[in-house]
């Protein structure tokens, strides 16, 4: 199975419930499986037309726990890219970053390099990029929401460390298997505050609610749990 068909076959049976909140301390905002899928679908269509990747590239996805690392790790997945989560910037084929990254890392790293809003809406920058590097909410905003492309396969690299490269079915595999572990079952609320290490902190973010039929909260830890409903906590 991939990611893509797997968040499909959400739509049919919950398509307007929640599938990430994120909250901080001004703003929360909650995104339902259409909406997810529908960011994936235009993140996947520029990676391909705008930013010109084809099957199998790299994407260096430097995002804090924010409900934008959802939208992108759909989207490359959905493309039939990979996400490098660890390992060497310089390596990528697209760097994909904040804005508070984003000089440091047009400085240090030859890849094209564009800039993810952290706004609680996702709007665009208003100050002015470092040289070399692109708007990424304004190449993703003109994109359809539709995927242009044909899924990616299901044993297409999906997530790349330092020591290894899983498959899209083995990433799905192992989030099935974190679900197993954390108690979280279908219509739960999981908890995650990037306090994890890095993969499972990323799995937590879109493949572990994509497979066990939940919603994931991206958020401080210090927020009141029964709040949320949140029925399992990322560990």
């Amino acid at each position: 199975m991939d990611a893509w068909t797997l968040l499909t076959q959400r739509l049919r049976t919950n398509a307007s419930g929640p599938f990430v909140t994120f909250v901080d301390d001004v703003s929360r905002v909650e995104l339902s499986a259409t909406t997810v899928e529908n960011g994936a679908a235009k993140v996947a269509n520029a990676l391909l037309n705008e930013f010109d990747l084809e099957s199998g590239a790299l994407v260096w996805l430097d995002i804090p726990p924010h409900w934008q690392r959802t939208v992108w790790c759909a989207g490359v997945w959905a493309a039939g890219c990979a996400v490098m989560v660890t390992g060497d910037a310089h390596d990528a084929d697209l760097v994909v970053t904040s804005f508070a990254s984003a000089e440091h890392l047009a400085a240090t790293v030859s890849a094209p390099i564009t800039v993810v809003s952290l706004h609680p809406f996702g709007l665009a920058h208003t100050e002015p990029l470092p040289a070399g590097c692109t708007d990424a909410t304004v190449a993703v905003r003109q994109q359809p929401d539709i995927l242009l492309s044909r899924a990616a396969a299901h044993d297409s690299p999906a997530l790349v460390s330092t020591d290894k490269v899983l498959a899209q079915d083995e990433v799905l595999a192992t989030a099935a298997h974190l679900a197993e572990s954390w108690a979280l079952t279908p219509g739960g609320r999981l908890l995650t505050d990037g306090s994890t290490d890095i993969t499972t902190s990323w799995l937590a973010s879109f493949a572990v609610p994509l497979v066990s039929g939940s919603s994931v909260v991206i958020a401080n830890s210090g927020i009141p749990l029964a709040a949320e409903g949140i029925t399992a906590i990322a560990v």
